[in-house]
């Protein structure tokens, strides 16, 4: 969500509840609240994506082998 948008939305809720428009008000409210979860939850899916998907980005090497027995 934009920053304009948001101070749009919000500009628009506070004239409502001005207006004792309560109704539309409360809706607005749900709308901007339920516009700002869903961008949260948006980069969140980004980050856990990248954590992860991402291929390692340093390859571990070492001189031991399986070889099935301990």
């Amino acid at each position: 969500m934009s920053e304009q948008n948001t101070e749009t939305g919000v500009v628009d809720i506070v004239n409502k509840i001005n207006d004792s428009d309560r109704a539309s008000a409360i809706d607005a409210i749900h709308d901007l609240l339920f516009a700002r979860a869903s961008d949260a939850m948006a980069d969140y899916k980004k980050i856990v994506a990248d954590t992860f998907f991402d291929e390692p980005t340093e390859t571990e090497t070492t001189d031991e082998t399986d070889n099935g027995t301990d």
